[in-house]
């Protein structure tokens, strides 16, 4: 049997807009909600999915 080790990947959702988008860094999913809260005022939330 093989052993397959999955990357933590990241994602981030708006809250009142159809963005959403999965990463596999934390930096580049922090970027987005950063630039994105940013820019619209909007709520994002950000976690790590596995």
């Amino acid at each position: 049997m093989s052993s397959v080790t999955q990357k933590p990947k990241y994602h981030v959702v708006c809250r009142e807009c159809p963005v959403e988008q999965l990463f596999d860094t934390s930096a580049d999913a922090a970027d987005l909600e950063r630039e994105h809260a940013e820019e619209t005022g909007h709520r994002i939330v950000f976690s790590r999915v596995r």
